[in-house]
């Protein structure tokens, strides 16, 4: 009994459509071929972050020397679809081994989060292609990265300023207060500046410092200034400042003026901060 063309290419069809790439096996891990990481850790700003996953369901070509045909694309996104590193691609263009028959190859893949990235929901997306029978697979790995939450603005400011004790203390003073001959440190950090090309930002930063019948006792006015390029937006910059008190320094209430300036945005920003003398 005679076969029509079109059964043929039908039977043909439904054979090539029977090989699908998948991705499989796909985790996160905070080192290479570590454990797989639970979907309740949390990653913090900075955290070096690892992949693997293994692919499945490829065709390989006939012949007694198969050969497959595997690329592959890792993406990495916030919440806004953004980037949040740059993408990385490979593949697989090997001849496989009569003992490969059922070999899935397993790809690797890491990267580092930026260190002032924001804490929320973000993803890994693999995606596979096969070469052999123009099949593709997608996956996708939630994760979570958690931190300091600094709230937007859609102009120059500090936030968060904060005396301290030490130069490394985490907890802000309760009462800014402080004796002649002390180190005063304090924190803050520079938001709402604009961005240029290539994500770029210059912002800097000056100060002084009044007596509290308003005189002044110190200024700079170019205390600190930094300017980069960054892939990611880089949505604020930490500041610090660091004042060694006399030991005459008579007492009661100083004020310190903090004055910011965005270059690429034409900004300035001033906030006044009290500290105590006892």
């Amino acid at each position: 009994m005679g076969v029509s063309l079109a059964a043929l290419c039908l039977v043909m069809f439904a054979a090539q459509a029977g090989k699908q790439v998948t991705i499989l096996e796909a985790r996160l891990h905070q080192f290479e071929d570590g454990p797989t990481l639970a979907a309740s850790h949390r990653f913090a700003p900075g955290d070096p972050v690892f992949v693997s996953w293994r692919i499945g369901g490829y065709e390989k070509t006939a012949g007694e020397n198969p050969r497959v045909k595997l690329d592959w694309t890792v993406h990495v996104f916030d919440s806004t679809g953004r980037k949040v590193v740059e993408s990385r691609s490979g593949s697989f263009d090997a001849d496989l081994a009569p003992q490969d028959k059922n070999w899935n190859p397993k790809a690797r893949h890491d990267f580092v989060l930026p260190p002032l990235i924001d804490p929320g929901n973000y993803r890994v997306v693999i995606e596979a292609a096969d070469l052999l029978n123009k099949t593709t697979a997608r996956r996708e790995l939630p994760f979570t990265i958690e931190g300091p939450v600094i709230e937007k603005s859609d102009t120059l400011v500090a936030r968060n300023f904060r005396f301290l004790r030490a130069e490394q203390d985490g907890e802000p003073l309760k009462v800014a207060a402080y004796r002649p001959g002390d180190p005063l440190w304090a924190r803050f950090e520079m938001t709402g500046y604009k961005l240029g090309p290539d994500n770029s930002y210059a912002v800097s930063y000056g100060l002084e410092v009044l007596r509290p019948n308003g005189e002044r006792v110190y200024a700079e006015p170019n205390a600190a200034t930094e300017s980069d390029k960054t892939f990611y937006p880089k949505r604020y910059v930490p500041g610090i400042l660091n004042l060694n008190l006399n030991s005459d320094l008579a007492k009661g209430e100083y004020t310190i003026i903090l004055r910011l300036r965005d270059t690429a945005g034409n900004q300035t920003a001033e906030s006044k901060h009290v500290f105590i003398v006892e």
